[in-house]
C-alpha cells in the first residue's frame, strides 16, 4: 500500500507539472496575460483588403482619406472620386514583402455619369507559386500538378457625387472572392464615404466605412466527396456530401482623416496662393474588426504640380513591429512625376514602405487624369 500511495503522489505531481502550460490554454489557444494582450488579428477572411493601394497612398502611410481624388478613391474613400471631371484611369503594381513572391495589382476607372461619377475597380492579390503537398507527400506531390496559387480578388462598382461645393459623398458594392482553384470563399460587401471641405485653413475631413457585409463559408471540389451507401438488399446509392466549413466574416473597417493644405492655395494655413510650391499634410485613424486602432501621418510636397515628394509613418497599436526597429517600422516614402499631354496629365508614382521582418512593400502606379 505505501508503494501505491507513492505512485499516486508521483502521478499527481507529473499531471500538475505537465498540465501547467495547458492550463493557460483555451479552445482558441493560449489565454491573454499582461505580457500577451488579446488582439483580433487573424479572425476575419479577405485580409488583403487591408493592404493599401496606389503609390501616393503607400508613400503617405495610408493617410490620404481626406485628400484622395480620382480613381484610387474607390479604395480609400469613395467620396474622393466625385472630383473626376472626365474619363480617368489608374493602374498599379505592388511587390509585397521583399522577395516572398507576393504581388498585388489594382486598376480603376472613373467616368462622369448620371449627375455624378461612376467607377469600376479591380483589386487582386496572388501568392505566387507554392508547392502542393498532401498528408502522404508533405514535401510535395510527385505526380500531377506540383504547384498552386492562392488568389484574392475584389471587384467593385461605385457612384460618387458632389452635393455642394464642399461636401462629397460616395459608395460602392463589392464582390470579394479568395481561395485556390478548387475551393474558395465569396462575399458581397459595401463601402460608403464622405469628404467635407471646411473652408478654414484648407482643412478637409474624410471618413469611410468599408467592407460592410455578411458571413460566408468555403465551397468547391476539394471539400466535396461522393460516397456510396448500401443496405441489406445490396442496393447502392451514390451521394454527394460536402465537408463542414465554418462561416467567416470579412473585416469591417473605419477610416477617419483630417487633411490640410499648408501651403500653395488661397485657403492654405500659410498662404502662398498661385505659387510654385504646394504642401499638404494629413492625419488618419483606422480601426477594424480584426486589428487594433492604427494612426498615421503623411505629407506631400509638389513643385509646380509636376514633381512630387511624399513621406509618412504608420503607428501600429500591436506587436507586429517586434523583431524590427519601432522607429522605422511603418515608415514610408516616395515620389511622383506629372506630365501634361493633350489636355490630360499622365502621372508616374513610386513608393517604398518598411515592413520590418517582412522586408518591404514597393508600389508602382500609372495614372491618366484631366
Amino acid at each position: 500500500m505505501p508503494s501505491s500511495r507513492l505512485f499516486s503522489a508521483l502521478l499527481g505531481a507529473a499531471t500538475l507539472i505537465l498540465g501547467a502550460p495547458l492550463s493557460a490554454q483555451g479552445p482558441g489557444g493560449i489565454l491573454p496575460t499582461p505580457q500577451d494582450t488579446p488582439n483580433r488579428q487573424g479572425t476575419r477572411g479577405a485580409n488583403f483588403l487591408h493592404i493599401g493601394i496606389g503609390a501616393r497612398g503607400g508613400a503617405m502611410a495610408g493617410s490620404v482619406g481626406a485628400t484622395v481624388s480620382g480613381p484610387t478613391s474607390w479604395y480609400w474613400n469613395p467620396a474622393g472620386a466625385a472630383t473626376s471631371e472626365g474619363f480617368e484611369v489608374v493602374a498599379g503594381r505592388q511587390n509585397l514583402y521583399g522577395d516572398l513572391g507576393l504581388g498585388q495589382t489594382y486598376s480603376a476607372v472613373s467616368i462622369p455619369l448620371i449627375g455624378g461619377v461612376v467607377g469600376v475597380s479591380l483589386n487582386t492579390l496572388s501568392s505566387g507559386d507554392m508547392l502542393r503537398t498532401t498528408e502522404a507527400n508533405p514535401f510535395g506531390e510527385r505526380l500531377g500538378g506540383t504547384q498552386f496559387q492562392w488568389t484574392s480578388t475584389a471587384l467593385a462598382a461605385g457612384y460618387a457625387k458632389r452635393l455642394t461645393d464642399r461636401l462629397s459623398v460616395g459608395g460602392q458594392a463589392k464582390y470579394i472572392n479568395e481561395g485556390i482553384t478548387d475551393v474558395s470563399t465569396s462575399w458581397v460587401a459595401f463601402d460608403v464615404g464622405t469628404q467635407f471641405n471646411t473652408g478654414l485653413y484648407g482643412l478637409v475631413l474624410g471618413g469611410a466605412i468599408q467592407n460592410v457585409g455578411g458571413q460566408s463559408s468555403a465551397n468547391g471540389a476539394l471539400i466535396t466527396r461522393f460516397i456510396s451507401t448500401a443496405d441489406g438488399s445490396q442496393l447502392r446509392e451514390n451521394r454527394r456530401v460536402q465537408f463542414f466549413t465554418r462561416e467567416t466574416e470579412i473585416p469591417v473597417a473605419f477610416r477617419l482623416s483630417i487633411g490640410s493644405d499648408l501651403l500653395g492655395t488661397s485657403n492654405s494655413l500659410f498662404g502662398g496662393a498661385g505659387g510654385n510650391h504646394l504642401l499638404n499634410a494629413e492625419l488618419s485613424v483606422a480601426d477594424a474588426t480584426d486589428f487594433a486602432t492604427q494612426y498615421g501621418v503623411g505629407a506631400e510636397y509638389a513643385f509646380k504640380n509636376t514633381v512630387f515628394v511624399r513621406g509618412g509613418k504608420r503607428f501600429y497599436n500591436d506587436d507586429r513591429w517586434i523583431g524590427a526597429s519601432a522607429t522605422t517600422y511603418g515608415l514610408a516614402g516616395g515620389f511622383g512625376l506629372r506630365v501634361p499631354l493633350k489636355g490630360r496629365s499622365i502621372k508616374f508614382d513610386y513608393s517604398f514602405q518598411n515592413a520590418g521582418a517582412l522586408q518591404n512593400i514597393q508600389i508602382f502606379s500609372f495614372e491618366v487624369r484631366r
